[in-house]
């Protein structure tokens, strides 16, 4: 068998035996450094196969991995590799993404875990001008080529403040500050089932406290921005990071992305860095551990 099937399998298996959703695509919680190589179009040699898999067409104008694009966030542990660059306006959508669906037919458990979480770095080094630019969203389809609607959409205006949408044509809601250009945030974002008729709420949380990372549900602090504006949906199959050419969301500019991890819980997404108790901890468990080997 292929190595790299086999460890799909393993890892499969693995993420049913934990509770995790057994996934299509990747298992839950995923995440993703791009320790890919230098220069390549997202979707491309390195970050093909079971990873950026579905999207439009890697052409002119695609993401690319960048080491220019490599951040760090304080507290936050980094993937290290180097990071995504987004920029302009390419002549044809240049979507990609990653399957994250628990299966190739129905997404309906989703609903049964609660929640669907993001986190990524963004540094934002122009902003757009004329519409905003819409960074990332979701899709809400079983297809696996181009040309999707997104949803879930997380948006920079040309004002700098970020904004999330539940649906591509239902209104923004906007964050009250502006971003800074030059700065790295860390992003968050949410999408959590409701009971109820188009009552799901997308939340997004901008730089969230560093007392958070690591948090139970009980404890995720207030969200930045919040909606519930426009149609619940039944499903979500994959997590996109966007570049559109056309629609109100073409607005260019250019933009650093990294570190993205997707789960189902905010502590699988704002992860805490290690402390020097734990790191110790470990060191003694290691230690322990060889002894008993050797006593054995």
């Amino acid at each position: 068998m292929n190595p790299r099937a086999f460890s799909l399998i393993v890892a499969a298996g693995l993420a049913l035996a934990a509770g995790n959703p057994t996934v299509w695509g990747v298992p839950l919680p995923f995440a993703d450094g791009f320790n890919y190589p230098e220069g390549e179009r997202l979707g491309t040699t390195g970050s093909s196969g079971d990873t950026w898999s579905v999207g439009n067409s890697t052409g002119t104008g695609s993401a690319t991995i960048s080491s220019s694009a490599a951040l760090t966030y304080p507290g936050l542990p980094s993937l290290g590799g180097l990071g995504v660059l987004s920029s302009g306006v390419p002549s044809s959508n240049r979507d990609r993404g990653v399957l994250i669906a628990p299966d190739t037919a129905s997404l309906a458990n989703w609903a049964d875990l609660g929640s669907l979480y993001v986190s990524y770095l963004l540094r934002v080094d122009n902003g757009p001008s004329g519409t905003p630019r819409l960074l990332s969203a979701y899709r809400d389809s079983t297809g696996t080529g181009g040309g999707f609607t997104p949803s879930g959409g997380l948006f920079v205006g040309t004002d700098l403040k970020v904004g999330i949408a539940k649906q591509a044509d239902t209104d923004i809601a906007w964050s009250a500050d502006p971003i800074n250009t030059g700065e790295t945030y860390l992003l968050v974002w949410r999408y959590k089932y409701v009971d109820g008729t188009d009552n799901d709420e997308l939340a997004l949380w901008i730089n969230p406290p560093a007392s958070s990372f690591g948090a139970s549900e009980d404890a995720v602090p207030a969200p930045t921005v919040v909606t519930t504006t426009g149609p619940d949906d039944t499903g979500i199959f994959a997590f996109h990071f966007t570049l559109r050419s056309s629609a109100q969301y073409n607005g260019g500019g250019d933009y650093a992305l990294d570190d993205l991890r997707i789960g189902n819980t905010w502590a699988s997404v704002v992860v805490p860095e290690p402390t020097t108790a734990v790191l110790i901890g470990f060191g003694f468990l290691a230690l322990w551990q060889g002894r008993r080997i050797r006593q054995g």
